[in-house]
């Protein structure tokens, strides 16, 4: 809240960087300021030298300057406001202890025997002798929770300022600071889109006398993309200038920006048409900056997230850097592993894994026993919040060396032959889709049996596919997206279409790659506009012919 009667020269505000904490040190407020500092976010901290603290906001920022002029540095760190809480806790148990103590001996001091009085004076005795032993038991039990407390608080602190955590802090910091420009870029690019509608309203209503197009009640509060749906605009056309204006009209005028009653009326004129376009651009577009001009600076939030990303930074690297902020390469050395594979982050650049090759001990990636895995096996390991000395890089002979291993690993590696793409000839299309309605049929009838004459349509076999002729670019459009019907497939020797799991084995080699659409059966797509070529030989051999240990996954 702004308000310049707030302001006492005896009043402090300061922030503290480690903890993003605003503090107030003002003494006792009227109630009203009490409610509305309450309201804001401040909380009271009484057993603190300060009188409230909260976390950083830019209406928490103004508060603070309207109290006391300006923002100090934090004199108490964290840490040793840790350090007094954990001593005032300790304070709390000492207290608890002693009162538990004084009960105890009480109850020990007490008559063990109550019955030399009348009946009920003798039962409360009795009653108030038990108390004691509750009491005792209830201090000792406080005495116990404060000990729990005070190592909590300490414990706490520690790991707040340990680098791990520091780290962690970073990456939200940096995660926070990136959607904030983002969203600035955003709001930058759409106030420009509706300055210059508004301008182009100015320059094409100039003289005319022309109004807005008249617009329903509800259509006023609608955002741009509701006006372009509403108008059957296609999602890859340009928004006109009269749409934007309207925009602009829902928006701008609606926002209530400045005099709220005097924007209601105007956005009412516009709404209703009853006042030239002109006037109504003119008075929206007075006193207001171009959004080209605006300071990308002049974000209080982006400057205060990177002025806390400079100081987690600085403090980061005085405590001995993170493993993240290092250069590290394939060849350098995470303790005693070399790293084959290091993976980078798209939005910072920096290293966020590495990988290195362990042994398996005969055991997949599950921990299930498993003999045919090999010797080694390729793991991921996360390197952000390790230590910077945790990477060692190569010497000039390690890494010649790690470059000759991995030229000599690529030499030896087995080259994969890929099943060739065919487009093929309208004769071999047509001798492919037979295999394919052959082998839908055959799966039908395993499934229900031969048709039987004058039996529902659900009973009879499926439909013979017919080869399907396109251009490159229907097919690409057709082949675009998750759920594409037209896609690639490999076809196995015979004709049959090799299956995607990767837990089945197909029924023969793979021969080459068709283009294809639909299921049950299959329909061969064909290219017209592309060269064609006949299908392998191969394709029409029996793949009863291939020995079993020749058939492929």
């Amino acid at each position: 809240m702004k308000n310049n009667d707030l302001y006492n020269e005896s009043n402090r505000a300061t922030y503290c960087p480690e903890d993003d904490k605003l503090r107030l040190y003002v003494g006792r407020v009227p109630r009203p300021e009490y409610d509305a500092l309450r309201a804001e976010g401040w909380q009271t901290t009484a057993k603190q030298d300060c009188d409230f603290s909260a976390v950083w906001s830019i209406e928490r920022e103004n508060t603070a300057l309207s109290y006391a002029g300006e923002i100090d540095d934090e004199d108490t760190p964290p840490t040793e406001r840790a350090a007094d809480r954990a001593e005032r806790f300790s304070g709390y148990r000492d207290k608890r202890t002693e009162e538990a103590t004084g009960h105890a001996d009480d109850y020990d001091s007490g008559p063990q025997a109550h019955g030399y009085q009348s009946e009920k004076r003798a039962q409360r005795a009795a009653a108030r002798h038990d108390r004691q032993a509750d009491l005792a038991l209830t201090q000792w039990d406080k005495a116990d929770y404060w000990t729990e407390r005070t190592a909590g608080v300490i414990a706490n602190a520690l790991h707040k300022s340990s680098p791990a955590v520091r780290m962690g802090r970073i990456k939200t910091l940096e995660a926070e600071l990136r959607k904030l420009e983002k969203s600035w870029v955003e709001s930058t690019a759409e106030e420009q889109a509706r300055f210059d509608a508004m301008r182009s309203v100015v320059e094409h209503a100039a003289g005319s006398g022309e109004k807005f197009v008249p617009m329903e009640k509800h259509d006023f509060l609608w955002t741009l993309s509701s006006i372009r749906q509403k108008d059957g605009t296609p999602e890859d056309a340009t928004s006109t200038t009269e749409q934007i204006a309207r925009a602009v009209v829902s928006s701008a005028l609606g926002s209530g920006w400045g005099n709220p009653k005097a924007w209601e009326a105007l956005a009412k004129e516009a709404r209703e048409g009853t006042r030239p376009a002109l006037a109504i651009a003119q008075e929206w577009l007075e006193g207001r900056t171009r959004p080209a001009e605006w300071d990308p600076e002049s974000s209080r939030a982006c400057r205060h997230l990177r002025m806390r990303l400079a100081y987690e930074m600085q403090m980061l690297e005085a405590q001995g850097g993170r493993a993240a902020l290092v250069e590290m390469v394939p060849g350098g050395f995470l303790g005693t592993h070399q790293i084959v594979k290091v993976n980078k982050s798209n939005a910072t650049g920096r290293v966020v894994s590495v990988g290195i090759m362990l042994p398996t001990h005969g055991r997949n990636k599950w921990g299930n026993e498993s003999p045919g895995e090999p010797a080694l096996r390729l793991e991921i390991i996360n390197i952000e919040r390790m230590k910077q000395d945790t990477y060692r890089a190569p010497t000039p002979e390690e890494a010649e060396a790690y470059a000759a291993s991995v030229k000599a690993e690529k030499a030896a590696r087995p080259k994969s032959t890929a099943p060739p793409l065919i487009n093929p000839t309208l004769e071999d299309a047509q001798r492919l889709q037979a295999l394919f309605n052959a082998e839908a049929v055959r799966y039908w009838e395993k499934a229900h049996g031969r048709p039987l004459a004058g039996a529902p349509s659900y009973y009879t076999p499926p439909e013979v596919g017919e080869v399907q002729e396109l251009t490159q670019a229907q097919y690409s459009a057709a082949s675009k997206g998750s759920y594409a019907r037209h896609e690639t497939r490999e076809i196995c020797q015979g004709g049959a279409v090799a299956s995607k799991s990767w837990n089945r084995k197909n029924p023969a080699p793979v021969i080459c790659k068709v283009r294809v659409t639909g299921y049950n059966p299959h329909i061969v797509v064909r290219i017209t506009d592309k060269p064609a070529k006949p299908l392998p030989a191969a394709m029409w051999t029996s793949p009863e012919t291939v020995a079993p240990e020749n058939v492929t996954a």
